[in-house]
């Protein structure tokens, strides 16, 4: 049985591991911003982290600048009689090829034009002229143009490859290689020098510069060419083209640390220039092959599953998770300077994290059943909050208290006595059970405390042991939602013959010490001290005024976006200083006739005006079901016109 489950554990372990990794490699695949992100990382690597190469010596660049322009007397299109004797010096000067990247789909000065157009028919180096059908970029009539300027064997198509997730340039463009659209412009410039290269996009390799003043190709102006010695030239492939600050200038990877500058912002003849030196090299993509990553995200899976496995709790599986992640982060990011080839970082520290979350689910099952039940059988005497904070710190139970602001609840069943002695204990047991089941319930609900039953009595507490900022409205709510409940179930005993009676509750808040007491084989969590006295008095009180609830004005005044009725000022036995006592009332309540004309009355006690015994008699007529009311009327009878009140016991 032990072998058969950990074959099933294995099992499920392979299984979650190419889960997760599958899930992996979809997301990065599909959603775009982790596809953003896996390409930012290989951006900062290809723009800040690559070795420095010497400059190339195979290609010179021919650059149509500022410098070149500015002798015409336009500067777009480039003045045709100047290209054409530029094509002739350099047909003098032994090239190996030549690469023209301007787009010739208009004319300009027609003697110019046909100079242009005979230097490109009679060139002995060979040449490759940039091409373009794409709707975009030329209409019918410049394509028609295009078509009969351009030979169709000296034809390259100059359309750049970007990326649809951000734009930027990332591949060769392969072109079709037919007559509709031909080879793309660099693998037509490879291809006149006898490389055959594949038909597909190639990620481009970005070659670094030397150093910081150095460009990775040499750049001549086309203006100086006449001039320079062909041993500059020859043998070299010669790629022309304008790097004017404004013309044909697209985003590359190099923007991530180049944003606006040239490389960020790279001439198109200086991307041609990049990935015809690649090609040139024989340099493979800066990227693993796409059957390489995948094997890269499933050892990532299995990695996050053998850490699961260990079974030891997942903060170790986190915390070895993020320390996997950041070596792997790290290594992937600087290795790189070292020739470490661009590995995927995204995609597999998704597929560890995955993978260590579902093995959590599946290892870390049997013991979150283990907590489960120890928590259901705390759960019955004291908040879920505080069994959790045992559970994750035993430290919590050191002996120990703290002074600080909380919110108390006490119930009491009125008659409970007389109840016990008419009922069995049998079925006492059971009605008494059922009772606190209830209220604990609420008051684990708004994340009390159940501090201790005395009998049927409930103790609770709120803001303990962790904070909460809105003690005292929570504790306000539970008194109100204890008092419905208490009330439907002692009508429902009442129908069975149970007479059990009203709930009585009092709510107060002040300091306290609260923490755990007791020694070190038994102790409780509870609080000490006369806030604790005082609340215990408030809802013994309730008897005296025919309430069910009574918050003082501590409570109170913490809540002013609920509603009262005030009850008294009462002096509690034992007490100098009277207690403002209120009973929570609805929303609706406040606009009812009935607490209006309650209202007005009180305010005349608490002036101990002559109008407050009319006041208070003519209600008592109107509401002769009011308890508190029936209680002022009592008092008057006996001369007492005032809103303050001297307990004599409790």
């Amino acid at each position: 049985m032990k072998i058969k489950r950990k074959q099933k554990e294995l099992l499920a372990a392979l299984l979650a591991a190419l889960v997760a990794s599958v899930l992996a490699f979809l997301s990065v695949h599909y959603l775009s911003f982790l596809n953003t992100l896996e390409n930012k990382a290989s951006d900062i690597r290809t723009a800040a982290l690559q070795a420095p190469m010497p400059q190339d010596k195979q290609i010179v660049v021919v650059a149509i600048n500022e410098a070149t322009v500015t002798q015409f007397p336009y500067r777009s299109p480039v003045d045709r009689g100047f290209l054409a004797q530029l094509l002739k010096n350099l047909d003098t000067k032994g090239a190996k090829a030549i690469a023209l990247d301007i787009l010739f789909d208009q004319p300009t000065e027609e003697v110019k034009d046909t100079q242009l157009q005979n230097a490109i028919q009679e060139i002995k180096t060979p040449l490759i002229v940039a091409y373009s059908n794409t709707p975009n970029i030329v209409n019918e009539d410049q394509l028609d143009y295009l078509n009969h300027f351009v030979p169709e064997n000296r034809r390259g198509t100059a359309n750049m490859a970007t990326d649809p997730f951000d734009g930027l340039v990332r591949w060769t463009y392969p072109g079709e290689g037919n007559p509709q659209e031909p080879l793309g412009f660099v693998r037509k410039v490879a291809q006149a020098i006898g490389i055959e290269t594949p038909k597909k996009l190639i990620e481009i390799a970005w070659r670094p510069r030397p150093d910081v003043e150095t460009p990775p190709f040499v750049i001549y102006p086309a203006n100086t060419v006449a001039v320079l010695p062909p041993a500059w030239f020859k043998d070299k492939i010669i790629l022309i083209g304008a790097i004017l600050s404004i013309t044909d200038r697209h985003q590359t990877p190099l923007a991530v640390v180049d944003q606006g500058g040239e490389d960020g912002m790279m001439a198109g003849i200086m991307i041609h220039a990049h990935s015809l030196s690649q090609i040139l090299d024989g340099r493979p993509e800066p990227k693993f092959s796409s059957l390489w990553s995948k094997v890269i995200i499933l050892f990532a899976a299995l990695l996050g599953v053998a850490i699961g496995l260990s079974k030891k709790g997942i903060i170790f599986n986190v915390l070895v998770g993020i320390a996997v992640i950041l070596i792997w982060w790290v290594g992937g990011m600087l290795g790189h300077r070292y020739g470490l080839p661009l590995i995927p970082l995204v995609a597999p520290t998704l597929s560890l994290a995955l993978s260590i979350w579902m093995m959590d689910m599946l290892i870390g099952k049997a013991e979150r059943k283990q907590r489960q039940f120890v928590q259901g059988a705390f759960s019955r005497y004291v908040s879920p909050v505080v069994v959790g904070q045992l559970m994750e710190n035993p430290e919590a139970l050191s002996i120990s208290g703290v002074k600080r602001e909380a919110t108390f609840i006490f119930t009491d069943i009125a008659g409970f006595t007389t109840l016990s002695e008419k009922l069995t204990s049998e079925k006492l047991s059971d009605v008494l059970n059922e009772y606190l089941d209830g209220a604990c319930q609420i008051i684990l609900r708004y994340e009390g405390t159940v501090d201790k039953f005395i009998g049927d009595a409930i103790m609770s507490i709120f803001n303990a042991p962790l904070e909460q900022v809105d003690h005292a409205k929570r504790a306000v709510l539970c008194a109100l939602e204890l008092d419905a409940y208490a009330e439907a179930f002692r009508k429902r005993q009442n129908e069975i013959d149970v007479p059990i009676g009203v709930t009585r509750i009092g709510v107060h808040t002040g300091l306290a010490t609260i923490g755990n007491f007791g020694s070190s084989s038994r102790m409780d969590f509870t609080a000490l001290g006369d806030t604790v006295n005082t609340a215990a008095r408030t809802e013994g009180v309730n008897k005296y005024f025919g309430t069910r609830i009574c918050c003082t004005e501590e409570t109170v005044k913490r809540v002013p976006e609920l509603h009262f009725k005030k009850i008294g000022d009462v002096v509690l036995k034992g007490k100098i200083e009277s207690v403002g006592l209120y009973n929570p009332i609805s929303e609706t309540e406040i606009t009812e006739a009935a607490y209006l004309d309650y209202t007005a009355m009180y305010a005349l006690l608490e002036k101990e005006s002559d109008q407050a015994k009319e006041a208070v008699i003519a209600l008592a007529k109107k509401y002769p079901d009011d308890s508190l009311i029936r209680f002022h009327f009592e008092r008057v009878v006996q001369g007492i016109v005032s809103s303050v009140v001297h307990m004599e016991d409790k």
